[in-house]
């Protein structure tokens, strides 16, 4: 479905395309909207990695598309307590 954002569905599509390939490298969604979404590196790995280095349960990122369909993703501020 289009939106006013986004009325041809580009945005959403790449960014449904990006994700649906994290997920089968085992991350997983923490939160998503139409041309943004938070991932956590799920795999045991990171898991691994992250409590050792003092983190929660895995990296965040947060994953965007621009208006030409690049999808970008940066580190996100980790969870305050």
């Amino acid at each position: 479905m289009a939106g006013a954002i986004d009325p041809s569905g580009l945005r959403a599509k790449a960014l449904e395309a990006f994700l649906e390939t994290k997920l089968r490298d085992g991350w997983r969604i923490e939160t998503q909207t139409e041309m943004h979404a938070i991932i956590v590196d799920g795999s045991s790995r990171e898991r691994l990695l992250s409590r050792v280095r003092g983190r929660g349960a895995g990296d965040r990122y947060v994953v965007s598309v621009d208006e030409q369909g690049q999808v970008t993703m940066i580190h996100a501020e980790p969870i305050r307590s």
